[in-house]
């Protein structure tokens, strides 16, 4: 982990972001198979689901 990161450069935070920001599930910019992927797809998936639940 790098000691500089913010919370916003997690690949989590990136992923639920980018499903706010509108942007398809496309975007995800980590390798398939990578915790990184995982993480982002999950955030994504949570944010559709914040957004049905308003």
């Amino acid at each position: 982990m790098d000691p500089k990161a913010t919370a916003s450069d997690s690949p989590f935070i990136q992923g639920r972001n980018a499903r706010l920001y509108g942007k398809p599930v496309s975007e995800c910019p980590y390798a398939e198979g990578t915790q990184e992927r995982a993480a982002w797809m999950q955030a994504y998936e949570e944010a559709a689901d914040t957004d049905a639940n308003g």
